[in-house]
């Protein structure tokens, strides 16, 4: 049975937590990298990670600023993540966690950008990316995205009409099928936050993604769930030159762990 470890690492922006899973050792392939959604942490990768880990090790780290991370100055550029997770993986790697050299990376939403920013600027460290949903907006588009923050999530305040605004955001995006006592969960972990809960969403939209995505070489498997980025990622999936959509209409926030099974078999079979 694959066990999960957590541990931490120095990043420039202070400790970095993450959780790890290794199968057996006789047979690892390049490990695994998986970066989370904003404004979540790597617990989200929990329901994939043991069944993945066999044949490679897994790693699901905490973005800074989320989760057990601890939190840079200011919002980050995806740029910025890029680097510190391009050291972490050294560190790993240096302290014979995992094999040295290539790896895969797999993100979701904030991750999708995080783990393009490392295929983009590492061509010969990543070797192949999976993403679920792709915030790929132009210019200007991302500009009005950025002064919508405020109103979409308000700074806490005596009223609670912050509590109310996330509990009715959370209601939107979730899949039917996910319990409300997990809700509450995650909404406990977005509170715990505080005003900076958005911060990742300000590293998004500064992003070129569109940009980004053009640069990259390796293969790429794009995920599709019907979620906030159904329409979007329909629209841009095609700028990465060596992608491959999979669309999965029907599902919402929540994929991962509710279409868990086909989601490690697809991954499987695409990194291999």
């Amino acid at each position: 049975m694959t066990v999960i470890k957590r541990g931490y690492a120095d990043s420039r922006y202070g400790q970095l937590h993450y959780r790890i899973a290794q199968g057996a050792l006789s047979a690892q392939g390049p490990a695994l990298l998986c970066l989370h959604q904003t404004p979540s942490n790597g617990r989200d990768w929990l329901p994939v990670m043991e069944p993945l880990a066999q044949g490679r090790t897994v790693i699901a780290v905490d973005t800074p600023g989320y989760g057990m991370s601890d939190v840079p100055p200011e919002p980050a550029r995806i740029e910025d993540f890029g680097e510190v997770m391009a050291s972490l993986m050294d560190d790993l790697a240096a302290q014979g966690i995992i094999a040295p050299g290539a790896f895969d990376v797999m993100g979701f939403h904030t991750g999708s950008l995080i783990a393009t920013e490392l295929a983009r600027s590492l061509p010969k460290r990543v070797r192949r990316v999976v993403v679920f949903g792709v915030a790929a907006f132009p210019a200007e588009l991302r500009e009005a995205k950025l002064e919508e923050l405020l109103s979409a999530f308000p700074p806490p305040g005596k009223d609670l009409s912050h509590v109310e605004k996330l509990w009715s955001i959370i209601g939107e995006l979730s899949d039917p099928r996910i319990p409300y006592e997990e809700r509450h969960v995650n909404m406990a972990e977005y509170l715990r936050l505080g005003s900076r809960m958005p911060w990742g969403y300000i590293s998004v939209y500064r992003y070129d993604f569109l940009g980004a995505m053009a640069q990259v070489r390796q293969p790429v498997l794009v995920f599709n769930p019907e979620d906030d980025l159904w329409d979007v990622t329909l629209e841009t999936a095609h700028h990465y030159r060596g992608g491959r959509r999979i669309d999965m209409p029907g599902v919402k926030h929540g994929v991962i762990q509710l279409e868990r099974d086909r989601v490690v078999a697809e991954v499987n079979a695409f990194l291999a």
